[in-house]
């Protein structure tokens, strides 16, 4: 195996173990992001903005949803080789708990921006 190849695939590891995380951390731009864009366009009704937020936490949900039940896949997909043996059971477990801490952390957030007036603190 060259440099680069293992290179390559330790860093597709890396993302591999943290994809949850990364779901998180695009569910709060996209949904934070959009949120304040209509809002400072101005005009916009609540319920848009409501649906932004349930439409991009479904959507980054769903993503880290698919990553705990096709983690072999996920794996497969992001490194392009099948998981070894004797590491297998400690990067699953990994990912597996950080992806359900994640799914967690989305699901408050979307609660949270659904629930608190969306513009009030922009007007």
């Amino acid at each position: 195996m060259s440099d680069v190849s293992s290179s390559r695939r330790m860093v597709a590891t890396l993302v591999f173990l943290i994809s949850g995380p990364i779901c998180w951390a695009l569910q709060l731009t996209a949904m934070y992001g959009g949120q304040s864009a209509f809002c400072a366009f101005g005009g916009v009704e609540l319920s848009l903005i409501r649906g932004w937020v349930l439409i991009v936490s479904a959507v980054t949900g769903l993503a880290c949803i698919a990553g705990l039940v096709w983690t072999k896949h996920t794996y497969a997909v992001f490194t392009g080789v099948s998981p070894a043996g004797e590491q297998w059971g400690f990067l699953a477990f990994v990912m597996r708990a950080l992806s359900a801490l994640s799914l967690l952390a989305i699901a408050y957030a979307a609660i949270g921006a659904i629930m608190l007036p969306a513009c009030a603190g922009l007007r």
